[in-house]
C-alpha cells in the first residue's frame, strides 16, 4: 500500500531500497546539512525567548523542531512549522490522530489511511480541523517530491536533495515512480519527527524532575563551553560523558520506537537457548521489553545518566541500548536524530542559555510512554508544559 524501505518484506527488496539512501544519511552527507539543522535548533531558541514567562508546550515546539529537521534534510527547505505561533499545535494534534487511524487500519484492510488521503484539504478540515492539517502535510510534500523528480540536477553550489538523489541513483524505473517516492518521503519524515520529539520530551521532563541532574548537566556544559568560549558542536558534545548519559538514557526511556519490527530468516533455522525456531518463521520483540529489563538496566525506571559513566558500565549498557534497531534494518536516520538530541539539549540547559524552565500543569501520564501507535505515546493530555521564568521555558 505505501511502498517505502521501511514496507519492503523482502530483504532483497530492502537491501535495494536502502542502497542509495544509505549515502544520502551518511555522516559525511549530514555534515554538508548541518547550517539548516543549526538552524532550526537556534529558531526553537529564540521562538521560546519570545515567551518569556509565558507557559510552552514543548511538546509541540520539539515536533515542530523535529519536523522542520526532516523536511529541511530531505529537501533542503524546512516546511516551517516552527514559525506557527502556537507550535502548530494543530499538525501535531493531527499526527497522533492519523496514527491512531493507523492502527485501527491494521485489522480494518488498510480502508482509513487510504480514504482520508483522497479527500481534499478542504472537505477534510470540515471533518475534522486535524485532518485537514494532514492534507496541508501531504500536499507539501506532493510538492516537493514532484519539483526534485522534474528538476533532478541540484542548483549549482548545492547537493542534490533525498528525491534527486533517489532519483539519479541505479534503482530501477518502476523504484522511482511518485507513487513510490512519495511513500519514501512520507516514511522517513514521519518516523524521524515523532521519535526525535518523545526523547527531547523525556529528557526535559526527567531533568526538571530531578534538579540535581540538571545541575550536573549544567556544571558540564557551562566547564566545556568555557574552556572552548563558544557553544560546543556535535562532534565536541557526543566526547562528553553526562550529556552523553543524559542522552543515552532519553532514548532508553523514551523507546521512540515501541512497537515490535517482525524479522523473518528465510534461510536457516535458528537457535535461541534451547528452542529451535524454524526457518520462515516472522519474529519480533520489542525495545521497550529490554530496556525495562532489570537484570540489564537496575532501577529500569529510573533515569540515571550516571549508568553511563563508568566505560565498563557503558560498554554493558550499549550493547542492549537498541531505540535505532539492529542489524540490516537500523535505523537510516539515526545520526540526524542524535544530532538534533545533542544540539537541543545542549541549547537548552546549558547555563549560558538564560533559560530557566519549570514544569507546568504536566504530570508523568502527560509524556511518559503508554500508547504503541508504531511510536510511542503518553496517556494524559500528551503534552510537557512549562512555565518560562526569567529567559525560562514554558511547555504547554
Amino acid at each position: 500500500m505505501f511502498p517505502s524501505t521501511n514496507t519492503a518484506e523482502s530483504h532483497a527488496l530492502h537491501q535495494l531500497r536502502r542502497a542509495p539512501l544509505q549515502n544520502y544519511f551518511a555522516s559525511t552527507n549530514i555534515q554538508s546539512y548541518m547550517p539548516i539543522i543549526m538552524a532550526q535548533v537556534e529558531k526553537l531558541c529564540n521562538r521560546l525567548k519570545e515567551k518569556d514567562g509565558r507557559v510552552v508546550s514543548l511538546s509541540d515546539a520539539f515536533r515542530c523542531l523535529a519536523t522542520d529537521v526532516a523536511t529541511g534534510f530531505a529537501f533542503g527547505t524546512p516546511f516551517g512549522h516552527l514559525d506557527e505561533p502556537t507550535f502548530d499545535h494543530e499538525f501535531n494534534l493531527s499526527v497522533k490522530t492519523v496514527v491512531k487511524l493507523s492502527m485501527l487500519s491494521r485489522h480494518a484492510f488498510g480502508l482509513f489511511l487510504p480514504i482520508l488521503h483522497l479527500l481534499p484539504e478542504a472537505v477534510a478540515k470540515r471533518m475534522n480541523p486535524a485532518f485537514g492539517r494532514v492534507q496541508w502535510m501531504r500536499e507539501m510534500m506532493t510538492s516537493c517530491v514532484k519539483q526534485s523528480m522534474n528538476k533532478p540536477e541540484p542548483a549549482p553550489g548545492t547537493n542534490p536533495d533525498m528525491i534527486q538523489t533517489l532519483v539519479s541513483s541505479s534503482l530501477p524505473l518502476e523504484e522511482k515512480t511518485f507513487p513510490r517516492l512519495f511513500s519514501e518521503t512520507r516514511s522517513i519524515i514521519m518516523a524521524g519527527t515523532e521519535t526525535t520529539a518523545s526523547t527531547l520530551i523525556t529528557i526535559t521532563a526527567s531533568l526538571l524532575n530531578d534538579p540535581g541532574k540538571l545541575l550536573l548537566l549544567r556544571n558540564e556544559l557551562g566547564n566545556a563551553e568555557e574552556a572552548k568560549d563558544s557553544p560546543l558542536e556535535y562532534s565536541e558534545l557526543k566526547e562528553l560523558p553526562y550529556i552523553t548519559g543524559v542522552v543515552n538514557e532519553g532514548l532508553r526511556l523514551a523507546n521512540p520506537t515501541p512497537t515490535r519490527l517482525p524479522r523473518i530468516c528465510e534461510d536457516q533455522d535458528l537457535r535461541y537457548k534451547e528452542w529451535t525456531i524454524p526457518q520462515g518463521t516472522t519474529i519480533s520483540t520489542t525495545s521497550q521489553d529490554i530496556h525495562n529489563n532489570p537484570e540489564t538496566f537496575p532501577d529500569p525506571s529510573a533515569f540515571r545518566p550516571e549508568r553511563w559513566a563508568n566505560p565498563i558500565d557503558r560498554k554493558f549498557a550499549n550493547r542492549y541500548l537498541m531505540p535505532w534497531g539492529r542489524g540490516t534494518r537500523l535505523c537510516l536516520g539515526m545520526e540526524l536524530a542524535k544530532i538534533d538530541i545533542y544540539l537541543t539539549v545542549s541549547r537548552l540547559f546549558s547555563p549560558n542559555s538564560g533559560f530557566s524552565m519549570v514544569m507546568y500543569d504536566t504530570n508523568d501520564a502527560d509524556w511518559k510512554t503508554y500508547h504503541e501507535f508504531f511510536a510511542g505515546f503518553p496517556k494524559g493530555k500528551g503534552r510537557l508544559a512549562i512555565a518560562k521564568v526569567t529567559c525560562s521555558l514554558a511547555f504547554t
